[in-house]
């Protein structure tokens, strides 16, 4: 249904990511206070889920079809989005009240970034095992 709706409206593929990297921009804009319940050791484990699911959003800009071709190439293009956002995220923080810039965070970003778009990868792979694209499509997609 979804891959339908997407071929139909190629431009609601990137709806997720910029919800994604909206949310992340406000969850960026909260000062240590609006924070002071968050765990600072999950820190790191909030920018690797967060970058995962930016990743996995990035990656449903491709067709099922198109992403099955050079999957490691896509992870890493994934994986490389999420890491620039991540950057200008950590800018963006570097102007919030308490808050500050971290390397470590970009490191926890792209990490997660690599991973969303490896899990993408293998959740792509499986799906192709058991409900392949139709032919029709594939011939469509060649002719492009």
């Amino acid at each position: 249904m979804f891959e339908s709706l997407f071929d139909k409206y190629p431009f609601f593929r990137a709806v997720p990511c910029v919800l994604c990297m909206a949310i992340i921009f406000k969850i960026s804009s909260l000062t240590n206070e609006q924070l002071e319940d968050f765990p600072h050791v999950w820190d790191k484990l909030a920018h690797f889920c967060e970058y995962a699911t930016l990743a996995g959003c990035y990656a449903m800009l491709w067709t099922r079809n198109e992403w099955s071709k050079r999957q490691w190439l896509r992870v890493l293009v994934v994986g490389v989005l999420a890491l620039t956002y991540g950057c200008t995220d950590e800018y963006h923080q570097s102007f919030v009240e308490g808050r500050d810039s971290s390397v470590l965070d970009l490191v926890a970003d792209l990490t997660g970034g690599l991973t969303g778009g490896v899990v993408y990868a293998i959740v792509t792979r499986i799906l192709n095992r058991y409900d392949p694209v139709p032919e029709k499509e594939l011939e469509v997609d060649s002719t492009k």
